[in-house]
C-alpha cells in the first residue's frame, strides 16, 4: 500500500508539471479550486480514498505551481526590444564550434539571465571567459527553439554581436574550475580518439563515448537515422545502460560486490569523461539509482527508484519533462530495461546468455523509447530490429576497448595502436552493417508522426502487454505447482 500511495503522489506531481501550461490561473485560484473540490468530495467518496484523492490533487497543484514559479523566475528578466544593449557576461558552457558558426552560452553578470550567442566559426572563445557583449536581445521566435533553450535556462539570443574579452577580478569559481578540468579531460580524450583512429571510425567512436556528432559525415548520420540506430551515439540513458549491463554481466559470476561497484565507478567515470553534461548527469543518476535498486533485489524497487529520481529532477527543472527529449528517452529506456528486458530475455531463442541479456535489455529500451522517437521525429525504421540485433552485442566491447585505446592515445600513442587495430575492424564492421541496412529498399518510412493521443495509446498497449505477460507467467507457475 505504501508503494501504491507513493506512486500516486509522484504521478500526481509529475502530471501537475505536465499540464501546468494549460492552467492560466493564479495560485490563489488553484487553492480555491482545490478547496471547492474537497468540500464537494466529502459526501461522495469513501473516507480512505477521499484523503488519498485530496492529497493527490494537492500534489497535482503543487506540480502546477512549481512549473509556474520556475517559468516566472526565468521570464521575469527582460531587455529592451529592437535596441542594442551592452552587457558584461561570462561563458558558462563549452562553446560549440561548427563549420558555419560558434554557439556560446553566456550569463549576464548583473541580471543573471542566460543568452545564446551565435558567432562566427572558431572565434577563440573558451569556457569561463569574461566578455563584453553588445547586440540585440532577441527572444526565440519558433516554439521548438524557445522550448529547447528554456530547458537550459536560456531566454534570449544574440546573433553575431560585438564581443570583446575582458579581465575579471574574481576569476573562476570553484565549481567552474572543476567543470573546466572536466571539459579539458573531454577535449583531450576526443583528441586521443582522433589521433588513434581513422575517419569515419574516429567520429563514430566519439559519438559512442562522448555523444559528439559534429564530425560525423552526413551520409553516416543519414544511415543511422534510416537504420534506427541513432540512439547509440546519443548521450542518454542508453549509453549508461550499456555500461551497467555489460559490467554486471562480467562481474556477476565472480563477485556480487564487484557487479555492484564496478558499474557505479564506470558511471562516474563516464560522467566525468563526457564533461558532466546535464543530460549525462541525469542519466548517470538514474543508472546509479537503478544499481542501488538492483542491490535490494526487487524489480519494483528498481522502478520506484527511477520514478522517484525522475520526479526530483522534474521538480528541480520542470521544463525537462515536456521539452528535454534526452531526459524523456532516458526515462523510457530505463523503464523498458526494468519491465520489458526480462520478457525479451525469456522469449529470445538465443543460447548465449551474455548475448541474450544485452539484446534483451537493448530491445526493452528501444521498444519503450520508440514511441517518443516517432512523436518527435516521425521516422519509422523497418530494419531497426534487424540492425540492432546484429550490432548491439558488439557495442559494449567497442566502447570498452575503444575507451582504453583512446586513453592510451593521450599518453602513449604508439602503444594504443595495438588495441586500435581490433577496435577499428569492429567499428568498420558495425558501420558496414548500418550502411547496408540503411540502403535496403523501404528501410525507413518518413512522416509517421504520432499525435499526443496516439503516444499515450502506444504506452497503454505496452503496459497491457506487460500485465498480460505477468498474468500468464503467474498462472503457469501456479498450475505448475
Amino acid at each position: 500500500m505504501k508503494a501504491v500511495f507513493c506512486g500516486i503522489i509522484l504521478f500526481a506531481t509529475v502530471a501537475g508539471v505536465f499540464f501546468a501550461p494549460y492552467f492560466s490561473v493564479s495560485s490563489v485560484a488553484l487553492v480555491a479550486l482545490f478547496a471547492i473540490f474537497f468540500i464537494i468530495s466529502l459526501s461522495l467518496i469513501p473516507e480512505k480514498w477521499l484523503w488519498i484523492s485530496m492529497i493527490a490533487i494537492g500534489f497535482f497543484f503543487f506540480g502546477v505551481l512549481r512549473y509556474q514559479q520556475y517559468q516566472g523566475a526565468l521570464e521575469s528578466v527582460t531587455y529592451p526590444k529592437d535596441k542594442d544593449i551592452k552587457i558584461n557576461a561570462q561563458v558558462v558552457e563549452p562553446p560549440e564550434d561548427t563549420k558555419k558558426a560558434t554557439k556560446v552560452v553566456i550569463q549576464d553578470q548583473d541580471k543573471k539571465a542566460k543568452f545564446l550567442l551565435v558567432l562566427r566559426p572558431f572565434s577563440g572563445i573558451k569556457y569561463g571567459d569574461y566578455l563584453s557583449v553588445e547586440g540585440k536581445a532577441i527572444a526565440p521566435e519558433s516554439e521548438g527553439l524557445k522550448n529547447s533553450l528554456l530547458v537550459k535556462g536560456i531566454t534570449y539570443q544574440m546573433l553575431f554581436p560585438k564581443t570583446e574579452k575582458v579581465k575579471a577580478a574574481g576569476g573562476l569559481s570553484l565549481g567552474m574550475q572543476v567543470k573546466n578540468i572536466l571539459y579539458e579531460v573531454r577535449n583531450r580524450f576526443e583528441a586521443g580518439i582522433n589521433s588513434t583512429f581513422p575517419e569515419p571510425e574516429a567520429s563514430f567512436l566519439a559519438g559512442l563515448l562522448l555523444g559528439i556528432k559534429r564530425n560525423l559525415p552526413d551520409w553516416l548520420m543519414g544511415d543511422l537515422q534510416k537504420s534506427g540506430t541513432t540512439h547509440i551515439i546519443a548521450l542518454s540513458g542508453f549509453n549508461i545502460t550499456v555500461i551497467i549491463m555489460f559490467l554486471r554481466m562480467i562481474f556477476s559470476k565472480k563477485s556480487a560486490k564487484m557487479s555492484f561497484y564496478a558499474p557505479l565507478i564506470a558511471i562516474a567515470g563516464f560522467v566525468v569523461m563526457t564533461g558532466s553534461q546535464s543530460s549525462v548527469v541525469r542519466a548517470g543518476i538514474m543508472g546509479a539509482m537503478m544499481m542501488i535498486a538492483y542491490r535490494v533485489g526487487r524489480q519494483s524497487s528498481s522502478a520506484m527508484a527511477i520514478i522517484i529520481t525522475a520526479a526530483l529532477m522534474i521538480l528541480i527543472n520542470p521544463f525537462i519533462l515536456r521539452f528535454d527529449i534526452g531526459f524523456q528517452l532516458s526515462f523510457a529506456a530505463f523503464l523498458g530495461i526494468i519491465y520489458l528486458g526480462p520478457i525479451f530475455k525469456e522469449v529470445l531463442p538465443i543460447k548465449s546468455e551474455s548475448v541474450k541479456e544485452i539484446l534483451a535489455m537493448t530491445l526493452g529500451a528501444q521498444v519503450m523509447a520508440y514511441p517518443i522517437i516517432l512523436y518527435y521525429f516521425g521516422n519509422f525504421s523497418l530494419v531497426s530490429l534487424f540492425t540492432n540485433m546484429i550490432v548491439m552485442p558488439f557495442i559494449p566491447f567497442v566502447m570498452l576497448i575503444g575507451f582504453i585505446s583512446a586513453t592510451l592515445g593521450m599518453m602513449w600513442p604508439h602503444l594504443s595502436y595495438v588495441l586500435s587495430w581490433t577496435v577499428t575492424f569492429a567499428l568498420k564492421a558495425i558501420i558496414s552493417v548500418i550502411h547496408f541496412s540503411a540502403s535496403l529498399p523501404y528501410a525507413s518510412l518518413g512522416d509517421i508522426g504520432l499525435s499526443p493521443t496516439n503516444l499515450v495509446i502506444c504506452y497503454v498497449i505496452v503496459l497491457e502487454i506487460v500485465f498480460i505477460y505477468k498474468h500468464l507467467k503467474k498462472r503457469r507457475f501456479t498450475n505448475g505447482k
